[in-house]
Order: structure tokens, then C-alpha cells, then sequence
């Protein structure tokens, strides 16, 4: 970053100067988004098209999106067509919706799938005849020391959520709750939408709630899951146990198919929207912008024709090396003072026609940033404030859905549910000595020997990793 950049960022920080700076902000912002954009663009995609080459059996919405987006790659990097900025943003647009559409339900199939491992994986030692003997008090001080054994305090908390999501399920209705209740309390002060996506992640991993097009979309997996609703779990054979956890593993082998299709069109999809709305503004482009735009023409070249991508790419693509983190850097000095741009100097904004563009440049920021499935709905410069009334509202709408769902299934299934619960909110113990009475209660009350045996061997594979 040169002198003159480094000012003007240094300035704007402290919201000096901000006419003669805002624009050379945006200007900035723009130029170096354009730039990471395109490499992405070129990378994701002739990933894709590699992948697409070498894989059968690609999910058919990401295989039918191909053809939209070489045409957009022509019009908008390629200049080899012509077309309305605004109509192909908002098609793009749609495009994403579509694909998150897809990635929602297919999420919801995982979600789903992941009770009935849970359930399966607890009935491994009931179906077969291996004998362990269990000393539960020491197991119970081997699992607390691997819990503390870091002194990061994150990775301390990863832990504790992943192990009591696989402790036996031991709690009342009541505590559980009081548990849902205690997370969304902590949530008291954020931005309502927080509060809303929290029971919403909530609802999804224990399968309460399920998209539009779950039961359409994919009919193969809808047959799956109905036919592992209809199990018998209480008396399942060792050889039906088998049959259904291998049908279970394929299932979930086909979905991480779809995912990882979806993920890597995503990818595209962002960074073709990005560079749409960047170049909306005509910011020069750098040499390295030269060296993707020529692997986009190679790979958009190979997708016409349907033959292999030209070596011309890859020898660009290595030309590239270094480059898109050497851009990240700049931008993250960038970023940092965006969202306080947007939100505290929209009177100058508009005095200086920039609204618009800065509009854009938040929305190239989720675009390009580690969350590829982000809402793109703009910030609010005052967002609602979730207070404990809200909270509350929350809180007994999802106790009144969890109870009726509880109300309707056995116990087997409920508390596969609650541990899925478990192991999202919170940690919500308030000292280490809660942990340990925590982890020897869940130990000690759990009367059936194979249970307790496939959660020593899950948590056993988990302190290993």
C-alpha cells in the first residue's frame, strides 16, 4: 500500500477529512476488490470446470448454471457481449438464491440424517457381542482432563460443546428449557436478526423445522430418511443395523457430492457478482487482472467446446502465486473502516453521490468474504436491538415447538434430538466444577451398558483426533 492510500485510510479512521477522502476510499476499495474478484473468479471456475470434467453425476442445477455463467463471463470480463448491468446482476442474483435454496435443504437432509447416526452409533454395542468393562469415575477424570488440557480458551469451549453433545442425554424437559432459555438471554443486546438466526440454527440441527422443497427437491433422499423414520429402532437385528447404517453412509456420501458442487459453484457465483458490480464503477485493472481474465478466456473457450482447458491457463494461474493475499492485505485495512463509513457518514454519502457506491462496496465485502452463503441484505445503519421482551417471545415460541415435537416421539428420538441442541448453544456451565459433575451424572445415570459403551468409543475417537 502506497503512502498516499495509507493516509487516506489513517484519516477516515478518525473521520478526517472526509469529502476530499471518501471518494479516493471507494476508488481504492473498488480497484483492489475488482482485482481479488477476478483471480477468484478465474480460479473457481476453472476449478469447477476440472471437477465437472472429472466427476460423473454433478448435481443438475449446478451443471445447468454453467451455460448463464459463460455468458456472464463473456459480457462482463470478455467484452465479447453486450447486456443491462442491473437486469444480469439482479438474474445472478436469483441464481445465488437458488443455490442457497438447494444448500438449505440439503443442509436440512444433513441435520436430519445426523439424529439417526446419532441414534444408530448408540445401538452399535446392542446389536453386537463385545464386552468392555467401564470404570466410570476414572473415565470421567480421563474426559475432564482433555477438556482443559489447552489454555485457549475457544478451543477449550470446542470441546465441551462436542463431548456434551455426545454425552447420554440425562436431562429433564425442564433443564433443557432453562438451557435454550440461558443461550438466547446471552444474545440480550444484539441485533434482533442475531436472535432470529440463532433459534433458527437451533431449529435446523435438531430437524424441527424443515425448508420449502424438502420433501420435492431431492426424491431419492426424502425416500431415504422416510425410510429410516419407519425403523424399529428398539429392536433392530445386527444385520438390520448394518443394512441401514450402510444406507445411512451412502445417503450422506450423495449429499456431500451435492455440497461440495453447490460450494464450488457458490465460489463462482460470488466472485462473478463481485466483479459485476466493481466494474459497474471502471476501475483500471492491474496485470495480474490481465493473467485472470486470459485463464477465464481459456476455461470459457474449453466450456464451449467441452474439451480440456488450454496450458496457457495453468501457466497464468502459476503466474498468479502470492498475488490474491498480497490484495487481502490491502483490503483488510480497507475493511476495517468500512462498515463505520457506511454507518456514520451517510449525510456526506449522499452529498457526494456516493451511497450507491458504497452500497456496493458492502455488498462486494460479504461477496468475497469467508461466508459464502451470507445474506446479502444491506446493514441498516440502526438495526432493532433485541431486548429481554424479545428474547422471551423467542424463547416460548421455540419451548412451545419443541414441546409438541417431544409430545409426538419417543424417547430414543428425543434425546438424539436435545444432544444436537446441546452441542450448539453456549457452553452454559459456570465453572469447571459444574463441567465435572456435569460429565460423571450424564456417565453415571446411564443404565444401559451399550449405550455408555459407544459413547466412551465416540468420545474415545474424539480426545484421539
Amino acid at each position: 500500500m502506497n503512502k498516499q492510500d495509507r493516509l487516506m485510510i489513517k484519516q477516515l479512521g478518525s473521520m478526517q477529512h472526509p469529502e476530499e477522502n471518501l471518494p479516493k476510499y471507494a476508488e481504492f476499495m473498488m480497484r483492489n476488490y475488482m482485482e481479488y474478484a477476478l483471480i477468484q473468479l478465474a480460479m473457481n471456475l476453472y476449478t469447477l470446470y476440472e471437477r465437472i470434467q472429472e466427476h460423473d453425476g454433478m448435481e443438475p442445477t449446478v451443471s445447468g448454471s454453467l451455460a448463464d455463467i459463460r455468458h456472464f463471463v463473456y459480457r462482463y470480463v470478455l467484452d465479447k457481449e453486450t447486456g443491462t448491468r442491473a437486469e444480469d446482476r439482479r438474474k445472478l442474483h436469483d441464481l445465488r438464491d437458488r443455490i442457497t435454496s438447494h444448500m438449505r435443504v440439503l443442509t436440512a437432509f444433513t441435520d436430519s440424517l445426523q439424529i439417526y447416526e446419532y441414534i444408530l452409533n448408540r445401538l452399535e454395542f446392542s446389536v453386537s457381542q463385545e464386552e468392555e468393562a467401564i470404570d466410570i469415575d476414572a473415565y470421567a477424570n480421563q474426559v475432564f482432563r482433555f477438556l482443559f488440557q489447552d489454555d485457549d480458551k475457544m478451543v477449550v469451549n470446542s470441546k465441551i460443546q462436542m463431548v456434551v453433545a455426545e454425552l447420554p442425554v440425562r436431562i429433564t424437559k425442564n433443564r433443557f428449557y432453562d438451557i435454550l432459555s440461558e443461550s438466547l438471554h446471552i444474545y440480550t443486546g444484539s441485533e434482533c436478526r442475531s436472535v432470529d438466526d440463532f433459534a433458527e440454527t437451533l431449529r435446523a440441527c435438531s430437524g424441527l423445522s424443515k425448508p420449502d422443497g424438502f420433501e420435492t427437491m431431492y426424491p431419492a433422499l426424502y425416500e431415504a430418511l422416510t425410510a429410516l423414520e419407519a425403523v424399529d429402532f428398539q429392536s433392530l437385528s445386527e444385520e438390520d443395523w448394518r443394512h441401514h447404517t450402510d444406507g445411512l453412509k451412502q445417503t450422506a456420501k450423495r449429499i456431500d457430492d451435492y455440497v461440495t458442487d453447490f460450494m464450488m459453484l457458490e465460489d463462482v457465483v460470488n466472485a462473478l457478482y463481485a466483479v459485476m458490480a466493481a466494474g459497474g464503477y471502471s476501475p483500471t485493472r492491474s496485470k495480474e487482472c490481465g493473467y485472470a481474465v486470459k485463464v477465464l478466456e481459456c476455461v470459457t473457450e474449453a466450456m464451449e467446446r467441452q474439451t480440456p482447458i488450454a496450458e496457457t491457463a495453468e501457466d497464468c494461474l502459476f503466474a498468479l502465486e502470492g498475488r490474491p493475499e498480497y490484495v487481502t492485505g490491502e483490503l483488510m485495512q480497507g475493511e476495517a473502516i468500512l462498515y463505520d463509513l457506511w454507518t456514520g457518514q451517510q449525510e456526506c454519502l449522499k452529498r457526494l453521490s456516493l451511497t450507491e457506491a458504497f452500497a456496493d462496496l458492502n455488498l462486494i465485502s460479504k461477496l468475497l468474504s469467508s461466508s459464502m452463503f451470507i445474506d446479502l441484505e444491506a446493514e441498516e445503519p440502526e438495526p432493532d436491538i433485541a431486548d429481554s421482551l424479545y428474547i422471551n417471545q423467542v424463547r416460548d415460541k421455540l419451548t412451545e415447538e419443541f414441546a409438541a415435537l417431544f409430545d409426538r416421539q419417543d424417547r430414543l428420538m428425543n434425546r438424539a434430538r436435545m444432544a444436537k441442541v446441546l452441542g450448539q448453544v453456549p457452553v452454559f456451565f459456570n465453572s469447571r466444577q459444574e463441567i465435572s459433575d456435569y460429565i460423571s451424572y450424564a456417565l453415571q445415570n446411564c443404565k444401559n451398558q451399550s449405550e455408555l459403551k459407544a459413547v466412551v468409543h465416540i468420545i474415545n475417537d474424539i480426545m484421539a483426533e
